[in-house]
């Protein structure tokens, strides 16, 4: 068996789809925590939605990075 090289593209691939993974369970928790903590459901929906978006930014962003570092 051969060592295969590892790029930046597939690393890049996997980190996105990490990233979309953290995201909704951020959104998720941040929807449910408002919830826990009496907030109506729209404020809570909101603030699922937000966490999801700004999640999902970062993890974007940080790709972003790895590609223009490693050169992907």
């Amino acid at each position: 068996m051969t060592d295969s090289r590892i790029t930046a593209h597939a690393l890049g691939r996997s980190w996105l789809a990490l990233g979309r993974r953290l995201a909704v369970a951020a959104g998720a928790l941040a929807g449910l925590l408002s919830l826990h903590a009496h907030a109506p459901v729209w404020v809570a929906s909101l603030r699922g939605g937000l966490t999801f978006v700004a999640v999902l930014l970062l993890a974007r962003l940080s790709r972003a990075l790895l590609a223009r570092t490693f050169g992907a």
